[in-house]
């Protein structure tokens, strides 16, 4: 099994460091992780190389740049990647209070979207999403 690597952001940084530790600890596939706190520091490492990049975990409300921009821009580099959507606010409306951020994340189409805290079997629906080519 090759090692896969992911990305994670989170504009609270011990959010992307839980995350990354608790895939490290039960994943069953080797990773190498990268956490970042500012989704601009994660498209410079990631338009380094993306072809890469197995999969991308992303909060959705930063202040820096919003996981609808990030998602779209990984995406023009590399229109296969895995991307997993992590959020305290999915019930909760958008800006114009048109939408919840629920429906504008599921537009993006990403493979999982996870709610904060996070569901009991999340680690394994990632697993599952990594072991697809």
């Amino acid at each position: 099994m090759t090692k896969k690597r992911i990305l994670t952001v989170d504009d609270y940084p011990l959010a992307a460091y839980t995350v990354r530790k608790t895939i490290e600890a039960f994943s069953r596939h080797e990773c190498d992780i990268e956490d970042f706190e500012n989704p601009m520091d994660l498209l410079e490492v990631f338009d380094r190389d993306p072809q890469s990049i197995d999969m991308v975990i992303t909060d959705f409300e930063m202040p820096q740049l919003r996981g609808n921009e990030l998602i779209k821009r990984l995406r023009e580099l590399k229109p296969d990647l895995k991307i997993v959507v992590i959020s305290a606010w999915l019930d909760s409306s958008t800006e114009d209070n048109q939408q919840l951020v629920e429906k504008e994340v599921r537009a993006l189409n990403p493979d999982l979207i996870c709610s904060k805290p996070f569901p009991d079997n999340w680690i394994e629906l990632l697993d599952n999403i990594l072991e697809v080519e």
